[in-house]
């Protein structure tokens, strides 16, 4: 998987900055958190309170410079990419660590405690705290889960783990052209707004399609847009392309005879010439 990270998949999207998956998520957090976007983003939230429940509690706050790391969580890290960028402070976990520096954690059934953990001293996370983290990154995390109830299980996580106004980055691999698998997109949209997630922005790399999700302060808000919209989804659902494929076992299946079966198989090559071969 580092191999497959470093050697196809930025290699791959490197044409320019944001054509490269990390440097393409470093640059939606800064956009959001320093350039502007949180402001942008709450401000809409805002209007949209107010048009569709005539009152609006939503906090919009302005954006201060000031030298406290974002709290960054990558899952499925592989080799903890995010390492070497300063403005975060980075708790990486995956499956099967490829560096030190990544825990060991199953993301599906990691507890989500409301008391801070320190898991530093650690190769292994034991548990991460609700509401402590200003960006979680799913890159090429969520095609590698065998069902769609697993992947909606890991958005409705980080929406737990996320604090108010946080940032989900999703980047799923997909070659084909922009807009080929564009309905498996908009399921996800609005999957994720029956979390309380909103689309903030969106872009189809060469290999990779890459969104940036907010967690909103109402929740209600994204679940009552998806309820104006005339083609919404029937229930949450988190497909892939691959889900709509069909796989048949080309292997063949091996013939189990019964002992009479063998008996009549035998009786009938004796009458074939050199018949003395069973004998």
């Amino acid at each position: 998987m580092h191999r497959l990270a470093v050697d196809f998949w930025d290699k791959n999207n490197n044409e320019d900055v944001k054509m490269c998956r990390i440097k393409w998520v470093v640059f939606q957090v800064n956009e959001y958190f320093i350039n502007g976007g949180k402001d942008k983003a709450q401000k809409r939230e805002y209007f949209l309170q107010i048009r569709y429940f005539g009152e609006s509690s939503i906090k919009i706050e302005k954006n201060t410079e000031n030298n406290a790391k974002l709290n960054l969580l990558d899952v499925g890290s592989c080799y903890n990419p995010f390492k070497f960028f300063s403005i975060f402070n980075v708790v990486a976990i995956d499956l099967a660590p490829a560096t030190s520096d990544v825990l060991r954690c199953d993301f599906l059934t990691v507890d989500v405690i409301p008391e801070k953990i320190d898991n530093s001293s650690s190769s292994y996370c034991k548990a991460l705290q609700m509401n402590s983290f200003d960006i979680i990154v799913f890159s090429l995390l969520l095609e590698y889960l065998p069902s769609p109830q697993q992947r909606y299980s890991c958005c409705s996580k980080a929406y737990q783990l996320l604090k108010m106004d946080g940032i989900l980055c999703i980047l799923t691999p997909d070659s084909k052209h922009a807009t080929a698998n564009s309905k498996v997109m908009k399921s996800w949209r609005h999957t994720l707004a029956t979390l309380g997630f909103w689309r903030i922005t969106y872009q189809k790399l060469k290999h990779v399609h890459c969104m940036t999700y907010r967690k909103c302060q109402n929740p209600d808000i994204s679940k009552h847009w998806l309820s104006l919209q005339s083609n919404s989804i029937c229930k949450p659902i988190m497909n892939i392309p691959q889900d709509f494929h069909e796989y048949c076992n080309k292997k063949q299946s091996k013939e189990n005879r019964t002992e009479m079966e063998n008996q009549v198989l035998v009786d009938n090559f004796t009458f074939l010439s050199n018949s003395d071969v069973f004998i």
